[in-house]
């Protein structure tokens, strides 16, 4: 049989929520209250509705507990920026067999195209069409709502944009028609959301803004609202001017009146996203405000006064990071959750309030909780920890590496998360290899690379949280790390003044150079990952070497599995700067330069013996060094190599790999060809390309240009061995492999749905230690993927 992959819960993507085709924030349909009753008797499934930068209206539905798309709309001709959604009952139709009305559903989608387009849908099992495009000229809608008028089942949509108004649209003979525009923002209007008043059942809508204001607007029947100018108003009284519209439900007019309610006044920054706390009888009205000044603020009518005041205030103090996007409540109305523009979720919890035995507690108090988190840019490197795979480094364009390791927790089901993030740069980083468990070798888009090495704090972070005891170096080792005002290197941060220099004559850096404040690094023993706020401060490596040599951008770096050499390659044009680098981790001196390409080295990688060095490159070409260290001759000499003219490879060779016992290797092209090479066994008149070195069997096609392989660390009772292929497409097959006689056979094609939906960057098998060789199952293999849509995956594989 075949064998099958078995996906993880914990192997699910780390995605930024910027990683998704930058989904707005308002993907989620928003179902008004009314309908859902009716709705869970018909339409069992739950259902989603997201807009992207690729133009199109996607819905999901879930099936089995997972989504799958039902429906793609395609009308917009720019990024869809906003969304909202509804379900309505209709008194006309009757479900076959039955009396139950049914079920249609408004979606409307904003788009910078300048239009709205409304889409309805007949039925729960029918398809949405474009019912109607609403044009906005030069300008263009980022909020959007809908909900039912107060006592009826006709809805009314809300939608905000660059314009500064709230304009509100009635359906009209089956078209939605503006009714009224709303003034009073003074900025770009960025979000809004009606709720219902359980009390008086009259309609909230807020609205938030660039201008840093949350407008309330009460939407009520005429009958409670006062009339504007019918002199029926006390004249000691002050009250606001109502804006009147009516609605014809069959043939009776419904009159309605809309006023301004509150504006709330607290936010220092634009304010991005505004949502209502879920009706519920335990809690009364709650608004929750995200903003740009880093924090999320919820607000509640004071019971005495009916004042709105702020009530709770969360997220970051200080800091040098951009604000939060969006936020949204639980279902339950005890969590709330929050994006931003460093590529991670904050979440946090509502603690159950106690008896108040002081006027002035606080009724409410919120905690952070560890949640989501990953890169918000390409990721184009992985490494895993070299013992036993107990962590997973991964680097990206923006600009961090970021240590992903399990959370064991006794009880439960373990899984991965950030548990810190040891390089924050200020260029985009490339490729990362760790040389031993407490150290690693990174390269951005600069010349030099930069040697970190494990921190104590991290060390016995990583104890409580992954059971994980990593003890090298002892009490020597910094305590942390911390970047300096006007620095650009971590600084390592001792707890004694003793042990604070580094090297000898090097001034303390517990301060930094240019202020008396104390260092912002601040030490905490954690028994959960931390939380982002953490993250971004607290969990930094000290930077102990630059390696400086290179003559253009850094793009790949490789260790020696005795972890006595580090090498390196940089981005070049001509065959001078297509040279390898060799220094020695001793004393981080080169000690070689390998020269043979005459284009930029994609990928280095050292035989598992580290007899061996594999280079591979644009030029097409791959060449083979061998290590004779001990003798006089030089530290690498040139083994094997290929040429332009073998045509072997007919494009780019991403990636190459060695297998578990170093009987081969393989190597991946843009071609979409992957070959293998040995010493023992060949094609019937292959050619040597040094040292016997030949092709050891037919080219392996694939559908799309291959950008990543990887042997797997052990080898099959029968002697095949385990290769993953990584594809432009995004996709990622298992091959198993055998050379005498040459054999392909494909072992797992792994759901697309699981798999990337961009260029796989690098594929790498976990190492099979003494401990954690495993998946956290107890059996298998674990597979390490990372892509540029931004993620990075763990795929547990049985084979």
């Amino acid at each position: 049989d075949q064998a099958t992959a078995q996906v993880s819960d914990q192997a699910t993507a780390q995605v930024s929520d910027q990683a998704t085709a930058q989904v707005s924030d308002q993907a989620t349909a928003q179902v008004s209250d009314q309908a859902t009753a009716q709705v869970s008797d018909q339409a069992t499934a739950l259902e989603l509705v997201s807009g992207s930068v690729d133009k199109d209206v996607i819905v999901w539905r879930e099936r089995d507990s997972k989504f799958s798309a039902v429906q793609t709309l395609s009308a917009h001709t720019a990024s869809v920026t906003c969304l909202a959604a509804i379900y309505l009952l209709t008194d006309t139709d009757e479900q076959p067999g039955g009396e139950t009305p049914a079920i249609n559903t408004l979606i409307a989608s904003g788009s910078s195209d300048s239009s709205v387009i409304i889409w309805e849908r007949k039925g729960y099992n029918s398809h949405f069409c474009a019912m109607q495009t609403i044009s906005f000229g030069r300008g263009f809608a980022l909020g959007l709502d809908f909900h039912l008028l107060p006592g009826t089942e006709e809805p009314i949509f809300a939608c905000g944009g660059d314009d500064a108004k709230v304009n509100l649209f009635i359906r009209r003979d089956g078209k939605f028609v503006k009714e009224q525009s709303l003034a009073g923002h003074e900025d770009w209007i960025r979000d809004l959301h009606f709720t219902q008043e359980a009390s008086t059942k009259d309609l909230l809508l807020a609205s938030c803004s660039q201008d840093t204001y949350i407008r309330l607007w009460r939407v009520a029947a005429e009958g409670r609202s006062q009339r504007a100018g019918s002199g029926e108003e006390d004249k000691g009284e002050l009250k606001l001017t109502g804006n009147l519209f009516s609605v014809l439900i069959g043939q009776r007019e419904h009159r309605f009146a809309v006023t301004l309610e509150s504006v709330l006044i607290g936010h220092e920054d634009w304010v991005y996203s505004v949502r209502w706390r879920p009706p519920s009888a335990d809690h009364a009205l709650c608004l929750l405000s995200t903003s740009m000044d880093k924090t999320m603020t919820l607000w509640q009518p004071d019971p005495a006064s009916g004042v709105w005041l702020e009530q709770v205030r969360v997220g970051e103090v200080g800091g040098n990071t951009l604000g939060l996007y969006g936020g949204v409540f639980g279902p339950r109305g005890d969590l709330i959750l929050a994006h931003g523009y460093q590529g991670a979720f904050h979440l946090w919890k509502r603690t159950a309030a106690g008896t108040r035995t002081d006027q002035s507690e606080e009724l409410e108090r919120w905690h952070p909780l560890p949640t989501l988190s990953g890169h918000f840019g390409p990721v184009q490197d992985i490494s895993w920890e070299p013992g036993s795979g107990r962590f997973i480094v991964s680097v990206s364009t923006d600009q961090t590496a970021r240590l992903h390791a399990p959370w064991i927790r006794d009880g439960e089901k373990s899984t991965w998360h950030e548990i810190a993030r040891p390089q924050i740069h200020g260029y985009d980083m490339q490729s990362v290899a760790m040389t031993t468990s407490l150290q690693y070798v990174s390269g951005a888009d600069e010349k030099v690379l930069r040697v970190f090495e494990a921190p104590s704090n991290f060390l016995s972070n990583l104890l409580r949280i992954s059971k994980v005891g990593l003890s090298e170096g002892g009490s020597e080792l910094p305590v942390g790390a911390s970047v300096p005002s006007l620095g650009l290197s971590n600084k390592a941060v001792f707890t004694s003044q003793e042990a604070r220099s580094v090297k000898e004559g090097e001034e303390p850096v517990s301060k930094n150079a240019f202020t008396d404040h104390i260092s912002p690094f601040t030490p905490a023993n954690l028994s959960e990952p931390p939380v982002e706020e953490h993250l971004l401060q607290n969990t930094l490596w000290p930077e102990t070497q630059k390696l400086y040599g290179h003559g253009y951008e850094i793009y790949c770096i490789a260790s020696s599995p005795d972890a006595k050499y580090v090498v390196s390659a940089c981005k070049a044009t001509k065959q001078e700067h297509a040279s390898i680098r060799v220094w020695e981790t001793g004393t981080w001196r080169q000690v070689a330069t390998l020269t043979s390409h005459t284009l930029t080295v994609t990928q280095l990688t050292f035989s598992h013996s580290g007899l061996y060095l594999l280079a591979v490159s644009r030029d097409r070409c791959w060449s083979l060094w061998k290590r004779t260290e001990g003798k006089e001759e030089a530290l690498f000499r040139l083994s094997a190599q290929t040429n332009k003219t073998s045509r072997i490879h007919g494009r780019i060779i991403w990636g190459c790999s060695w297998a578990s016992d170093d009987s081969c290797f393989a190597t991946g092209s843009r071609d979409k060809k992957v070959f293998l090479w040995s010493q023992r066994g060949a094609v019937p008149g292959a050619r040597d390309w040094g040292d016997g070195w030949r092709v050891a069997s037919e080219p392996l096609g694939c559908a799309h240009a291959v950008t990543a392989v990887d042997f797997a660390p052990s080898v099959l009772q029968d002697e095949r061995h385990v290769l993953a292929v990584g594809l432009e497409s995004g996709e990622i097959v298992i091959y198993t492999c055998r050379l005498d006689p040459p054999e392909w056979c494909l072992a797992v094609a792994i759901d697309p749905a699981l798999c990337h939906t961009s260029t796989v960057k690098r594929l790498q098998w976990r190492p099979r230690g003494d401990e954690g060789s495993r998946d956290e199952g107890g059996s298998g293999l674990t597979l390490a993927s990372c892509s540029q849509d931004h993620a990075v995956r763990l795929f547990s594989v049985t084979l």
